[in-house]
């Protein structure tokens, strides 16, 4: 059984090469776990931009080379290496790094705009970031870590 598509949508007829996903939630507004979203015991299906920030946040949640598949090999990020360490700006800028990283090697992604590593009041990583998708067009999101 494979999930419903609007074929007939401008979200897939004009940004299919953005490709298709389940959708990812936080489980709240201050959380940093994701959960694949249902409905009607069904999963949601999300296109275009919204596939795009699913593909960034599963590529910045899974750590280095923790899928041990071949057509996987060296996919993740190094950033769970620093999530302990003491919160400075050199720590800051290394998490930026490998969140850079990980977006250079998402080939849906043209450009990287920018990445923006803040701690907030709950002392978590909120990552910011803006990218421009091989659509051209702007995709904006941020992750917690």
């Amino acid at each position: 059984m494979t999930l419903p598509v609007d074929y007939e949508s401008e979200q897939h007829r004009f940004y299919k090469t953005l490709n298709m996903d389940v959708q990812l939630k936080p489980s709240s507004d201050k959380s940093k776990h994701y959960d694949v979203q249902m409905e009607n015991g069904d999963f949601v299906n999300v296109i275009s931009h919204d596939s795009l920030h699913n593909a960034i946040v599963i590529a910045i949640m899974t750590r280095f080379n923790e899928l041990n598949i071949s057509v996987y090999e060296n996919f993740g990020c190094r950033v769970h290496e620093l999530i302990k360490a003491r919160q400075t700006e050199r720590v800051k800028y290394q998490i930026e790094l490998f969140i850079t990283d990980v977006l250079e090697n998402i080939r849906r992604i043209k450009e990287i705009e920018s990445v923006e590593v803040i701690v907030d009041e709950d002392n978590l990583y909120k990552i910011n970031y803006h990218v421009l998708s091989i659509s051209d067009e702007l995709v904006s999101g941020s992750v917690r870590l």
